[in-house]
């Protein structure tokens, strides 16, 4: 696997490590710091900057404030709903332009037709959408601990989803080369 897959994983650890060991800002901290620590690795290692991981650090980032703010730990526990909703819309947005924002990132390993690449714009933005709802289910109805676990560590079972439907996509729209 390649390193950048899992330095993707290291926030929402942090997040858990931090939480259990001093609560949800405390957590939230340390996920940004680890979100920080993982752009300047990629800095390092590519000489480019990884803009999603960055828009995610900005947003997490102003909530965390907010939420300290105010001492409200909804900020917190909202972060993973806004960015997931963020994310569909600047999927959506990006479905607009062609080259599209998803085929710019991922042509370099993915020859798939337009009909593919549309397909996987509508279910990468189906995914952002249900995993938003699904922490908004699970933060109000679930103890804070509990939501703390499913935020921190369904990072792993979402990037894996996200990497299967993408593959089914593919598999079913491949193009191949000229």
């Amino acid at each position: 696997m390649d390193k950048r897959f899992w330095l993707e994983l290291f926030p929402g650890v942090a997040f858990v490590i931090g939480s259990y060991a001093g609560g949800l800002f405390v957590g939230a901290g340390l996920a940004a710091l680890a979100t920080a620590g993982a752009i300047w690795l990629r800095w390092r290692w590519d000489r480019s900057l990884p803009w999603l991981a960055m828009a995610i650090f900005a947003l997490t980032s102003a909530l965390l404030l907010a939420g300290l703010a105010l001492d409200d730990a909804t900020f917190v526990k909202v972060a993973p709903t806004v960015g997931s909703l963020a994310f569909a819309a600047i999927i959506g947005g990006g479905f607009f332009l062609r080259p599209s924002l998803l085929e710019r990132t991922l042509a370099y390993s993915l020859q798939m037709t337009r009909h593919g690449w549309d397909v996987l714009h509508l279910v990468w933005i189906a995914l952002s959408v249900l995993r938003a709802a699904l922490n908004e289910i699970v933060w109000r109805n679930a103890s804070e601990w509990a939501w703390t676990l499913y935020n921190g560590l369904s990072d792993f079972a979402w990037l894996g989803l996200f990497f299967f439907v993408t593959w089914l996509v593919a598999r079913a729209h491949w193009q191949e080369a000229a």
